[in-house]
């Protein structure tokens, strides 16, 4: 009976069904190759963050297979520099993130400087001022942070360029050290380190780091993808089943006339 299928004018209508069956299983591969980068990539960074804490320098900021790395560092707040980082929301609230440059010495003695994410605030306490009640503590301090990369090469909104008229941003839209060093007047480590919460820390800026270690909804929409497929090849070989029924029915009556 479903040779019919593949003569005459069905035989396009199979192909098409046949090709868009492919179409959807494809992309139901192609989410199962999503999940698993995206379980590579968390395999990887539990295991950068399970790795001792080290000694932060120049190296180790260097090195791009370190972001997540654990890091601790001991120096002086530079308030003066501070910024934010525009639109971060926490449990669905707007707010910013606050970044001060911490400055201090590496084990080997060359004076360095990197940004320093002391967490969120909501929007209300983003201006300069408004802040000022949430300031870094001066002196000495050591704190524990996890390294991350450069924020330059994301997408989304630009950062305009510093010039004679505009020499200093407060609000930047990605963290980018090398170009919030041109304002800075001293250069920053190419990375920034998001510092960890620890006891005693106050409730704002709020330290929660914390990078979403889930696998995403990549296996459902597989699921769906395949599902989709299934469903387009079944229903219409039923679909198909019916009318060819249907035909040879009518056709009976016919033929025993003759």
């Amino acid at each position: 009976m479903f040779e019919a299928l593949f003569r005459g004018r069905r035989l396009w209508a199979t192909l098409a069904v046949v090709a868009g069956a492919l179409i959807l299983a494809r992309l139901g591969i192609w989410q199962l190759d999503r999940l698993a980068q995206r379980r590579a990539v968390n395999a990887a960074i539990g295991a950068r963050r399970a790795e001792p804490a080290a000694q932060l320098n120049t190296a180790l900021a260097q090195d791009a297979t370190q972001e997540y790395r654990r890091v601790e560092l001991r120096g002086v707040f530079d308030s003066a520099q501070e910024i934010v980082q525009r639109n971060r929301t926490l449990d669905g609230a707007p707010g910013v993130h606050v970044l001060t440059p911490l400055r201090f010495t590496d084990a080997q003695g060359h004076q360095l400087a990197v940004l320093v994410d002391r967490g969120w605030l909501p929007q209300s306490m983003a201006g300069p001022a408004e802040r000022a009640a949430y300031a870094a503590p001066g002196g000495q301090v050591a704190l524990l942070g996890q390294i991350r990369r450069s924020q330059e090469d994301f997408g989304g909104p630009s950062d305009p360029p510093l010039s004679a008229e505009r020499p200093r941003l407060d609000a930047w839209f990605h963290v980018d050290p090398q170009r919030v060093a041109q304002q800075t007047g001293y250069p920053l480590l190419p990375v920034f380190i998001e510092q960890l919460p620890a006891a005693g820390d106050p409730a704002l800026p709020k330290r929660d780091p914390l990078t979403d270690l889930g696998e995403g909804p990549h296996l459902g929409y597989a699921i769906q993808w395949f599902a989709f497929a299934v469903i387009l090849l079944v229903g219409y070989l039923a679909l198909s089943y019916q009318r060819l029924r249907r035909r040879d029915a009518e056709r009976r009556p016919a033929e025993a006339k003759l």
